[in-house]
């Protein structure tokens, strides 16, 4: 199943939601946590990822965006 950031993050809202209603039985807020804690995973593996390449273009910028901080100065 291909996954999008924003889609897991509104199905994890969602399983939140239903965590706690009074609606839902033990068996199923036990699946529900389990798919949570999946969606969790890699979600946080995402930010985790999209962190890394942010660093490394700020690394690879970074000439650049001081000169721009400095003309902001002058």
């Amino acid at each position: 199943m291909q996954r999008d950031y924003e889609s897991s993050f509104r199905e994890l809202e969602k399983i939140i939601k239903e965590l706690e209603s009074k609606d839902i039985s033990l068996e199923d807020s036990i699946k529900k946590y389990e798919e949570g804690i999946e969606l969790y995973k890699y979600l946080n593996n995402t930010l985790k990822e999209y962190e890394g390449k942010i660093k490394t273009i700020a690394e690879e910028n970074s000439e650049f965006i001081e000169d721009k901080k400095d003309d902001r100065y002058r």
